[in-house]
């Protein structure tokens, strides 16, 4: 059984929205594009594991200190948005209410039920939880920073 081919290039839409990694971030509406990033077959399979498909690849911006040291204000970050669910521990781009967020999300079991708590790397910041009367969604979940440091 063979794969399927991939086209040479793959094509990663750089969106005009992000995520706060501090205290959120009011979404626009429609984002529109600003960038269209090209990759090869090669580059994506070195350097992304475990997405939905290539087509759910997209870039957008982390703003504020929240997360560093992993992540630096004003840096591009790779997303797959068709993750849609927090099914694991991971990094995030979600929001909450009308505010757009780059978290670490923890599943944490209570005997209330699953409760989710966005964590930052920046030890300045307090965590919090989630809660189910909160208006929360899932955009996508953070692959990996995007650094083209190559020479």
């Amino acid at each position: 059984m063979s794969l399927p081919e991939q086209p040479p290039v793959i094509q990663i839409q750089r969106f005009d929205t992000g995520g706060a990694m501090g205290h959120g971030i009011e979404l626009r509406d429609q984002p529109g594009v600003i960038e269209t990033l090209r990759v090869s077959n090669e580059w994506l399979s070195k350097n992304l594991k475990n997405y939905t498909a290539v087509k759910n690849l997209v870039v957008v911006t982390g703003f504020g200190d929240s997360m560093r040291p992993m992540f630096n204000p004003g840096d591009p970050l790779i997303a797959d948005i068709g993750v849609k669910a927090v099914e694991f521990d991971a990094i995030y781009f979600f929001r909450v209410g009308t505010e757009g967020f780059i978290k670490r999300l923890q599943r944490i079991p209570t005997e209330q039920g699953l409760l989710i708590r966005a964590k930052s790397e920046n030890v300045s910041y307090d965590t919090w939880d989630i809660t189910p009367k909160m208006d929360f969604e899932v955009f996508g979940r953070i692959l990996k920073v995007w650094r083209s440091e190559d020479f």
